[in-house]
């Protein structure tokens, strides 16, 4: 039996920015608010669509703080921990506690490029400094370091590993996954786009950046593909795969952000390293959207 019943969409929100560089907190509060109302499942703060990396430890737990009162215990909220020094992450996962979150999403050690002993030992830390549930996260591209399935059944035998969100990408793995912790993890995938085929190997949810832009799309589509409804599926599949190529104009984070400015849902510009897309990269966005009809497909699921 799984730990948890965390399940379903679990949204990692955008840290909107004032044009002066503060958090716009009004607006991150909408945001947040709208999520739950398109049928979030979870919300996720300060995961890396946030821009945690750009982040003070003041800002993140401000955040949480944030978030929790958005969500007032109607859906799970999960903050964001992971950082480049150990002591930070311990410190953030104690503010998550105290903050109220229901649990915290952890990348392995960033930039160091543990092997997986050194990985095992930081979540053996991790998960011993707090008893909130937790959900690891694998992902290779960004960390340099793959969270093998092995590696991840060692993990699970720890009381609060509840679930894990794969980035890998890769179904195989996936599937792999699936077979060895299903029982006792809850499975997410960090794609909306591997929806579709990861629901049927055990995956139960999916960590979603397209969601919090996109109205009910996400909702409509998952909820379908686990009904085996393949003309709904079909029909909101170009939609949500051009969401995707918007992202990946530029730098994914900054073309997540320019899409939702695009799409006139106002979130500010990212935070350096990142800068605002180009013009020439706002008309791909723009050109992406209206080649695939996505504000006509949202409009039908207002």
């Amino acid at each position: 039996m799984s730990k948890t019943n965390w399940q379903g969409i679990h949204s990692v929100l955008v840290t909107p920015f004032l044009p002066e560089g503060p958090i716009d907190f009004k607006r991150y509060e909408e945001l947040a608010e709208a999520n739950i109302a398109n049928g979030a499942d979870g919300l996720i703060v300060c995961g890396s669509t946030g821009e945690f990396y750009a982040m003070s430890v003041a800002e993140r737990v401000k955040l949480f703080e944030a978030t929790v009162k958005v969500a007032a215990g109607r859906v799970p909220v999960l903050a964001g921990v992971s950082d480049l020094h150990t002591d930070v992450v311990l410190e953030l996962t104690k503010a998550a506690e105290t903050t109220g979150c229901d649990g915290i999403l952890a990348l392995p050690p960033i930039y160091s490029k543990p092997d997986l002993r050194e990985a095992e030992h930081f979540y053996r830390r991790i998960c011993a400094a707090s008893g909130l549930p937790v959900m690891l996260y694998n992902s290779p591209v960004r960390i340099g370091v793959n969270i093998t399935p092995d590696l991840v059944a060692r993990l699970a035998e720890i009381p609060n590993v509840v679930a894990i969100k794969d980035s890998s990408g890769d179904i195989q793995q996936v599937a792999e996954l699936c077979q060895k912790v299903k029982g006792e993890l809850a499975v997410f995938v960090g794609y909306e786009t591997m929806i579709r085929s990861a629901l049927p190997l055990g995956v139960v949810g999916v960590v979603a950046m397209a969601h919090q832009l996109s109205g009910r799309l996400v909702r409509a589509y998952f909820d379908a593909c686990a009904a085996g409804d393949t003309a709904t599926a079909d029909r909101l599949e170009p939609a949500l795969f051009a969401i995707y190529r918007c992202f990946k104009t530029g730098s994914f984070y900054a073309g997540i952000k320019a899409a939702m400015n695009t799409l006139g849902q106002p979130v500010g510009i990212p935070r350096e390293p990142l800068l605002p897309f180009t013009d020439a990269q706002l008309a791909s966005v723009a050109k992406i959207l209206a080649d695939a009809d996505v504000a006509a497909t949202l409009q039908t699921l207002a």
